[in-house]
């Protein structure tokens, strides 16, 4: 009977935890065992709430020695469900966390204040922000906010990373680094880099003049006032210049053949699966095989033209599941394809459908003219 009195279910007042205290041992063994001037025992941690099979369970409110807190709720003495927890900093409690909690971890949704003053609001799984979430940095940051997708704890996926002088990434990172395709928007410039990324550096693409009202919904600083480098004032804004005329002789075709060759040997760097690495005599072939479609070097074909691509690139591959392909693209026969982006379809099908060159096909990877092409 005492010891079912014992047990702590339902709702508690507060229960005290105890714990050893290390100072009346460490006297008890000096003096040979004649005792310590200490108490044995020091005050622990404390817990207001509602219990099941003498651990927390339902609705309660944790405090722990150093003074942290968490109020929310609890099962099998974790921390599950939603949940508000605080630290303690110089004497004073900090919300920090305010959420989902799975297995006493940060899980699902919840908004996370850190010191310096960037709030982080998303998706969480196993303490790591991870899924679609929304950073906003602290006042005098570089930067204002970054809006996309999280991996582990890091920007990784598609995101926007607005900076504090007004200029804009919008692309592809992996590891908190720009990686992939992605535009860069310079506000004072009114200029824009479009192409690849490695490593968070631009490797090829083009820089060119920035569409009308590029910035207009992103002012400098997070402050409302409209963008000087807007519109027609753009072209009389101190440092906005005119970029010269372009001399190189097929430029299109020359950026899209050095973007393919960068994306495979990403592939191949990460040992991406399902999807083929192509060599460099590869891309040659492919190359050649594109250009016989693209009569008028316009350094585009298009997705009519495709399963005539693939055919002759030696995939065997139907006409169902080319027109599959373009409709998950959200693209129909005349949307226009670059070459890069008919190396990475064929990559996709030759490995992860499982396809592999049709040796009757015209196309010999092995015949390509020896030269490759980077930027």
């Amino acid at each position: 009977m005492k010891d079912r009195a014992a047990e702590r279910n339902g709702a508690r007042r507060t229960v005290y935890g105890v714990r050893a205290n290390n100072k009346y041992h460490e006297e008890v063994r000096m003096n040979g065992g004649r005792g310590s001037t200490e108490f044995p025992f020091k005050g622990g941690d404390t817990y207001v709430g509602e219990w099941a099979n003498n651990v927390e369970e339902g609705f309660g409110t944790k405090t722990w020695v150093k003074g942290h807190k968490y109020e929310g709720e609890w099962m099998a003495g974790m921390r599950h469900g939603k949940g508000t927890f605080w630290v303690k900093e110089g004497g004073r409690l900090r919300k920090q966390y305010a959420g989902d909690w799975q297995n006493d971890q940060r899980h699902g949704q919840g908004i996370f204040m850190m010191a310096n003053g960037d709030k982080f609001e998303g998706e969480w799984m196993s303490n790591e922000r991870h899924g679609a979430g929304v950073i906003k940095y602290a006042e005098g940051s570089d930067c204002i906010m970054y809006d996309g997708s999280w991996a582990n704890g890091k920007r990784t996926g598609l995101g926007v990373l607005t900076m504090a002088n007004g200029d804009r990434y919008e692309g592809h990172w992996l590891d908190d680094k720009k990686e992939g395709p992605g535009r860069y928007f310079y506000r004072s410039t009114s200029k824009v880099y479009e192409g690849e990324w490695v490593d968070d550096i631009p490797k090829c693409g083009e820089f060119k003049e920035a569409p009308p009202g590029s910035f207009d919904d992103f002012p400098v600083g997070g402050q409302a006032d409209a963008n000087p480098f807007a519109g027609v004032a753009a072209s009389n804004s101190a440092g906005v210049f005119a970029l010269p005329d372009l001399k190189l002789i097929q430029p299109d075709s020359v950026v899209t053949e050095a973007v393919a060759t960068i994306r495979q040997q990403r592939a191949k760097d990460l040992g991406a699966p399902g999807l083929k690495v192509f060599e460099s005599k590869e891309i040659q072939s492919l190359k050649k095989i594109f250009a016989a479609y693209d009569e008028r070097d316009t350094g585009f074909v298009t997705c009519g033209d495709l399963l005539g691509l693939l055919q002759a690139a030696g995939v065997n591959v139907t006409p169902s599941t080319v027109e599959d392909l373009v409709l998950s693209l959200e693209a129909d026969s005349a949307t226009q394809l670059t070459f890069a982006e008919f190396v990475d379809i064929a990559a996709l099908l030759m490995d992860a459908e499982g396809y592999e060159p049709d040796q009757s096909a015209e196309f010999d990877f092995g015949q390509g003219d020896g030269q490759d092409t980077y930027m």
